[in-house]
């Protein structure tokens, strides 16, 4: 999957005297502005030498983007990246968090009812004894 970007700005932030953050604000193929977050690794000088993504979705972007100018566009290929790391193409990231959130609360489910049994094994064993 061939991806361009632009590089809009960005936005440094020193954390420590080795890590910081940054901020890219990009533009793709299709006009879409977005901001994309990650951490940097910082030299003795505090100049940023590394980078790592927020996200791990987003790992080929963001060190595409480290080494970008501000105003200037490439064409990323995030193929073997997708392929290589399992990428679900048919589930928005809405629907897997819906997907989670009903399977918690099928779980929870199960529990109250198996609390509910343990409590009633429970009383039957006290009136034995």
């Amino acid at each position: 999957m061939l991806k361009m970007y632009t590089l809009d700005n960005r936005v440094d932030q020193q954390l420590s005297d080795t890590a910081g953050t940054v901020i890219f604000h990009v533009t793709d193929e299709q006009g879409n502005s977005r901001k994309v977050f990650a951490d940097t690794y910082l030299d003795e000088n505090q100049v940023p030498q590394g980078v790592t993504a927020s996200s791990k979705r987003e790992l080929p972007l963001v060190e595409g983007l480290f080494r970008m100018e501000i105003g200037e566009t490439t064409t990323l290929d995030f193929t073997l990246y997708n392929k290589t790391f399992s990428r679900k193409k048919d589930k928005t990231v809405n629907q897997i968090a819906h997907d989670e959130v009903m399977k918690m609360q099928e779980e929870s489910s199960l529990l109250a009812k198996a609390g509910k049994i343990f409590k009633f094994n429970k009383k039957e064993t006290a009136e034995i004894d």
